[in-house]
C-alpha cells in the first residue's frame, strides 16, 4: 500500500522549505553586509594613499573613540599591503593601489552574485508563502 501524500505532508514540507529559504536569505544577508563593509573599508584605505600626495605639513590619524592625533604625513613610497593569512607584503604605492582596486572590484562582483541569489531566493520564499497561504486557507475553508 502507498500512501497518497496529504494536504497536512504538503503544509509540513511547505513550512520546511520556507524555513530553509529564510536561513539561507538571512546567512546571504549577513555575507553581503560584511562584504559591504569591507569594500567601505578598501575605499577608504585608497583615498587615504591618494590623499596623501603632494606635500602637506601634518595628517590626523585616528586612534578611536573619535580621538585623533596630529602627525607628520608618511612616506607612501611604499605600503604594507595584507594578502591573507596574516601574510603582509610590502609594495611600491602604485602596486598596491593596484592591489586595492582590484581587490575593489572583485568584492564588488562578489557583493552582485549574493544579492543576485538573494533576490532568487526572495522570489522563492514569496511564493512558497503564498502556496502555504492557500493551503492553509483551504484547510480552514474545508
Amino acid at each position: 500500500m502507498s500512501k497518497q501524500p496529504t494536504e497536512e505532508d504538503a503544509v509540513n514540507a511547505l513550512v520546511v522549505e520556507v524555513r530553509v529559504l529564510e536561513s539561507t536569505y538571512n546567512e546571504l544577508s549577513a555575507r553581503q553586509n560584511m562584504l559591504e563593509r569591507a569594500l567601505v573599508e578598501n575605499h577608504a584605505a585608497l583615498d587615504a594613499l591618494n590623499g596623501l600626495e603632494g606635500p602637506q605639513e601634518e595628517v590626523l590619524m585616528q586612534i578611536g573613540g573619535g580621538a585623533m592625533l596630529r602627525s607628520k604625513p608618511p612616506t607612501t613610497d611604499s605600503v604594507l599591503v595584507g594578502i591573507g593569512a596574516n601574510v603582509v607584503i610590502e609594495k611600491p604605492k602604485s602596486e598596491a593601489v593596484a592591489i586595492l582596486e582590484n581587490r575593489s572590484r572583485d568584492v564588488e562582483k562578489t557583493i552582485m552574485s549574493i544579492a543576485g541569489q538573494r533576490n532568487e531566493i526572495a522570489q522563492r520564499l514569496e511564493s512558497d508563502r503564498q502556496a502555504l497561504n492557500s493551503v492553509v486557507s483551504r484547510q480552514n475553508a474545508g
